[in-house]
């Protein structure tokens, strides 16, 4: 169990994110340290500088003051530290010593050999006894035919490099563990919001429901971001989904209606007496309702296309004016027997592209709406014109028009409003208005309010325009 547990968690964005964050943090951390370690230990080991310097003054000194002078100087300096002491002896005629400085700093090293090969203007380096340290010494000719001797240890610099490496590890480790809790923190935080994203998808998986949402941060990054369009995802595919049910529901409760239909004339013409006028009855009332099925269907199958972009549009130049007096023809009958009047605006010189079939649905459509919900003695007017180089037509009426809070709705597939149910109709018309609309790259819009008629008004872009 705990294997398995390590096994995912090693496989987690969280736990790489950590480590990559800590591997980081080590690499850069080591880096610094060796670089600075090997900064200070070439800084250390530079004593010839401060042993020239030291030289340079002593020997000012016995030009001014003799060797007592010198004795002076270092008698002063005697109290320092081994870390920064330094050797300093006057050797006179037949390597006699005249002075040396704090013999026992110095008994370590074997200072004799110096008396066998003193070399003046070169560096001469003099081994330890046992801990391996090193005396650095240079030499300059004084008065009087004395040598003068200056040295440093090299002792000290390994006391500060052993000091800066204790320094270093006794600070690196913690900060190393705090890197490594640190890195893990802000790695599980960072992905806080795709597990979120992770345990809402498997609720969806395993519940199929689509009302569950992730919970959004309010840093405003990428993944919140990502969150608030997953969200907004989720509404889109809910609200598909419940439009599919609805239409789906909606589709069986108007296919059911002519089923029965054509099932009640059937058993009728098989229990009533045969005869050719039965039967011949009953096959057109089987047609009728046939043909109101495939209507639906085919209604259907239209808007789909359209809205998939896979209807074939056969464009064309079309005179406006023929092609609105031809609906209007075709209703005026309609109209009559409801007592609305019809009357057109339109110029004969304006000329659209357009497939003349699927513009004589959309205007079949929007003119049997009007007349339809429409109230005796009233009126509709088909009014079109060019503005902006765009054609637009309208279509209005002074009907008992359509309440706010349904206009969002019209459009959708089988929608039938309270007022409209009275009347006969598959609810399918203003989508097919919609989708052929939008198929030739148009726009089509309402302005309605209850008791005071519609206005549908269709927008052609100017790639659909020709004037003659």
């Amino acid at each position: 169990m705990p294997l398995k547990f390590f096994n995912r968690m090693r496989k987690s964005l969280g736990f790489q994110l950590a480590v990559w964050y800590f591997g980081i943090f080590v690499l850069s951390s080591l880096a610094v340290s060796i670089i600075s370690y090997v900064f200070l230990s070439s800084s250390l080991r530079d004593n010839r500088k401060a042993i020239q310097v030291k030289l340079q003054q002593f020997v000012t000194l016995a030009q001014t003051g003799g060797v007592d002078a010198i004795k002076q100087a270092a008698d002063v300096r005697q109290r320092a530290s081994r870390r920064t002491a330094f050797f300093v002896r006057v050797v006179g005629a037949e390597n006699r010593v005249v002075f040396l400085n704090s013999p026992r700093l110095w008994e370590k090293f074997d200072i004799g050999s110096l008396l066998d090969r003193p070399v003046e203007g070169a560096w001469q380096y003099v081994p330890s006894k046992g801990d391996g340290d090193v005396l650095e010494v240079a030499s300059a000719k004084l008065p009087n035919r004395y040598l003068l001797q200056i040295g440093r240890t090299l002792e000290a610099r390994e006391e500060i490099l052993e000091d800066y490496r204790n320094t270093i590890t006794g600070v690196t480790v913690p900060m190393m563990l705090i890197a490594l809790a640190g890195g893990a923190l802000f790695a599980f935080r960072a992905v806080r919001p795709i597990r979120h994203l992770i345990r809402t998808t498997q609720s969806i998986i395993e519940t199929g429901r689509m009302d569950v949402r992730v919970p959004e941060g309010r840093s405003g990054g990428e993944l919140d971001e990502l969150v608030k369009l997953f969200n907004k995802m989720l509404e889109r595919i809910e609200g598909l989904i419940k439009g599919i049910r609805e239409a789906l529901d909606n589709v069986a409760h108007d296919l059911r209606t002519p089923m029965t239909r054509l099932r009640g004339v059937a058993e009728m013409s098989l229990r009533a007496e045969p005869s050719n006028d039965q039967y011949h009855e009953a096959l057109a009332s089987c047609i009728e309702e046939s043909d109101r099925i495939l209507t639906l269907l085919n209604c259907l199958m239209d808007i789909s296309e359209a809205e998939t972009g896979t209807m074939h549009l056969h464009l064309e130049p079309i005179k406006a004016s023929d092609l609105i007096e031809e609906i209007v023809e075709l209703y005026q009958y309609v109209a009559e027997d409801k007592d609305v009047s019809l009357s057109v605006e339109c110029r004969k010189d304006i000329v659209i592209t357009a497939d003349r079939n699927r513009m004589r649905q959309v205007l079949a459509n929007l003119l049997d709406n009007a007349i339809k919900y429409n109230s005796p003695g009233g009126h509709v007017f088909i009014k079109v014109r060019q503005e902006q180089q765009q054609t637009v037509v309208a279509v209005k009426d002074d009907g008992i028009g359509i309440a706010p809070e349904e206009i969002p709705n019209i459009w959708d597939r089988l929608h039938r409003g309270d007022k409209s149910r009275s009347q006969p109709g598959l609810g399918l018309g203003l989508s097919l208005v919609r989708a052929v609309v939008y198929a030739h790259k148009g726009r089509v819009e309402v302005q309605s309010a209850p008791g005071k008629g519609s206005v549908f008004v269709i927008t052609l872009p100017m790639s659909s325009i020709f004037n003659s």
